[in-house]
């Protein structure tokens, strides 16, 4: 091994460490703006969390398991060239299925079907009605549950906050805060009153459509990195020091020991990975970082014949409330939602167990999780038999909690008296896909910018 320095810059050098969607987007839009960078990944693929595996016909998504786009990302999409690859999720998954007396039933998305719907107690309908003349409260560190509860009541937090939250979060509405999770559930109480009359006058939010791609997520990390000309994988982080306005990052890369020096870095990892890199720059932030939680999670896809499948899988999915206790927190029922991911004689089933309330099931061996899934599927959904194949698939950190932690994280990171060095990861201010590119995009403005102030 051999030591060797490299100079990039005299003005601006963008380093960027990972390439997640973060980075890669940041990266990309960046070298649109002809802004000079170094896009750093320690492992020899990009994507991080988003990933598909190809096996015997079928397409198994073991991150995100589909994208809500607007017309913002689909616009990204075509300047990609990945528009025509394209799929969006089919009409018959747009309803979502809660598991509640002893059977999942649909959970009702209008008034109309509020009303006409036997989900909800009447005590409940009329809790969610008088939701329009509650008042307002401003509750410091206030959790979802705690808000859902005070607006409507313990039924809605119970059956449809909790389950939800899950499935986004693999989290606690009990620790995670409003402010941070949906803020804007917070903004519409706080300008409107009410979260009901707050959607109504403001029309909603955009709509969005849920897609995927014909081969799979990760086909999106994969034609951003093919765009990309300069991204150095294999290339692991061993310090960065902050000196006379520039960085210094000495990296491992195929067996040197290299240095870059950066006028502005963006740290794309994921918090924890994040914590370590920032250490020498202020142990403060690192201390808050290595504090966010990340609970464990199992991804579980099993494949049917159709034969063994007793009536129609007609939805999104259905989530199981923690109040019912329930082995996983849900399944997506995948091949509804997207029919190509196995051939027309199958079905697949996506499940999720772990997460900060499932961490006992967690622990189990892979048999013992496939095993439970298994009778869960034939007590509940009436399917026969054996899989015709079943994977477990491990996340030992998967999602971040927009929890007490990650605000003092944040708060951290706004002591910062440092230029130039910024965050930009599903953990910052924004988990979806959608929000880590646009916030990747929006970042990349900014610097941008600055390129237009030294020029």
């Amino acid at each position: 091994m051999y030591f060797r320095r490299q100079e990039l810059t005299p003005d601006i050098m963008v380093g960027i460490i990972g390439a997640g969607i973060s980075g890669l987007t940041l990266a990309y839009h960046l070298q649109e703006n002809n802004i000079p960078y170094l896009l750093l990944e320690e492992k020899d693929i990009t994507g991080g969390y988003i990933k598909t595996e190809i096996r015997d016909d079928f397409i198994l998504d073991i991150g995100p398991n589909s994208i809500l786009a607007d017309e913002e990302i689909t616009n990204f999409f075509k300047t990609l060239n990945i528009d025509n690859e394209l799929i969006e999720a089919s009409p018959n998954s747009k309803d979502r299925f809660i598991y509640k007396a002893g059977k999942y039933q649909v959970l009702p998305d209008s008034p109309p079907r509020l009303l006409k719907s036997n989900f909800f107690s009447f005590k409940t309908k009329i809790s969610i009605l008088s939701e329009f003349f509650k008042k307002t409260a401003n509750i410091e560190d206030e959790t979802l549950a705690h808000f859902i509860t005070r607006r409507f009541n313990k039924e809605v937090t119970d059956y449809v906050l909790n389950p939800f939250v899950t499935g986004i979060y693999a989290g606690n509405p009990e620790k995670l805060l409003v402010k941070l999770t949906f803020p804007i559930l917070y903004d519409l109480e706080n300008k409107y009153g009410s979260v009901l009359k707050g959607m109504i006058k403001s029309g909603g939010s955009d709509r969005r459509k849920s897609f995927n791609f014909k081969k799979g997520m990760a086909t999106l990390p994969k034609a951003i990195a093919e765009k990309l000309k300069n991204l150095q994988v294999n290339t692991k982080v061993e310090k960065v020091e902050y000196q006379k306005g520039q960085f210094r990052v000495s990296v491992i890369s195929n067996g040197q020991k290299v240095f870059y020096d950066f006028s502005q870095l963006v740290i794309a990892t994921p918090a924890f990975a994040a914590s370590s890199i920032v250490e020498n720059i202020s142990p403060e932030v690192a201390q808050a970082l290595s504090q966010v939680e990340y609970p464990p999670m199992a991804l579980v896809h099993t494949v049917y014949s159709k034969d063994n499948v007793n009536g129609e899988l007609n939805g999104f999915g259905g989530l199981n409330p923690k109040i019912e206790n329930k082995f996983a927190s849900g399944s997506i029922w995948t091949s509804s939602v997207f029919p190509n991911r196995v051939p027309t004689d199958k079905i697949l089933l996506t499940s999720f167990v772990g997460g900060s309330q499932y961490l006992d099931q967690y622990k189990g061996d892979d048999q013992q999780i496939g095993e439970s899934i298994t009778q869960d599927f034939q007590k509940d959904l009436k399917i026969e038999g054996k899989p015709v194949m079943q994977k477990v698939h491990r996340w030992e950190k998967a999602i971040p909690q927009y929890d007490k932690n990650l605000q003092t994280a944040y708060s951290a990171i706004e002591k910062l008296q440092i230029g130039g060095l910024y965050f930009c990861a599903g953990w910052y201010k924004g988990i979806s896909l959608s929000d880590c590119i646009k916030n990747a995009k929006q970042l990349a403005k900014n610097i941008s910018t600055l390129k237009d102030i030294h020029s």
